[in-house]
């Protein structure tokens, strides 16, 4: 006995005996593969049944297949809930100062350039230099001997002999003096938030400060 198949049924399903081209909608869903199942059962060879091993394999299939997609979409929910509120939270920063790495600071018109040093190993020297636009050195500032950890440091603006220079952009750079060596240190600025910039899902936040540029929301090392 020959199992037979209705045709109706097929095409109710969008399947055909002939070959078809697969094209992106031709997913076969969970009520079109439901039916598909009956259909088989329905019309299996008395002679030749399904095997339950390939009944439960089958199905195992579309349930993996289903419960990944379930399981992505899922993800992607979390990760959009996760990337608003991160926005809610970083949107709060916008004013505040935070302390973010960088080899550069500002000196403002109406507040000191301020910033901090990184310092691996008990030093017993530490220096601070601030330099121009062209590279020279405008005001070296001692930080003495200094423990692990880090210290903050702060430039009025003005030159041992007095001279006061302009609000704008400085480098900073850091030595200190670690078991009779000099090591360069990280240094950090401390700097104002402008703005808050939203990435695409799965991306790190960007937080505009205004005197150092856009920096990675998880690169901020304080917020002050």
């Amino acid at each position: 006995m020959t199992s037979a198949i209705d045709t109706n049924l097929l095409n109710e399903l969008g399947l055909t005996q002939q070959k078809q081209v697969k094209t992106a909608n031709d997913e076969l869903g969970q009520d079109a593969f439901l039916k598909l199942v009956v259909a088989q059962l329905e019309n299996q060879d008395p002679l030749k049944p399904m095997e339950n091993g390939e009944f439960l394999s089958q199905l195992a299939q579309f349930q993996s297949v289903t419960g990944i997609d379930e399981l992505k979409n899922s993800v992607d929910k979390m990760a959009t809930a996760m990337q608003s509120n991160q926005a809610l939270q970083a949107s709060s920063l916008v004013g505040r100062w935070v302390v973010v790495p960088s080899d550069k600071s500002f000196l403002w018109q109406d507040a000191n350039l301020s910033g901090s040093v990184e310092i691996p190993n008990r030093a017993d020297t530490v220096q601070v230099q601030i330099k121009d636009a062209a590279g020279s050195v405008v005001k070296q500032i001692d930080l003495g001997d200094q423990p692990v950890g880090t210290v903050n440091f702060q430039w009025d603006g003005l030159a041992d002999d007095g001279t006061a220079y302009a609000a704008g952009e400085y480098s900073v750079a850091a030595f200190a003096t670690i078991g009779g060596q000099v090591e360069s240190l990280e240094t950090n600025a401390i700097v104002p938030v402008d703005s808050v910039l939203m990435g695409k899902t799965g991306e790190s936040m960007t937080v505009n400060t205004a005197g150092v540029g856009n920096v990675k929301l998880s690169d901020v090392k304080q917020i002050m």
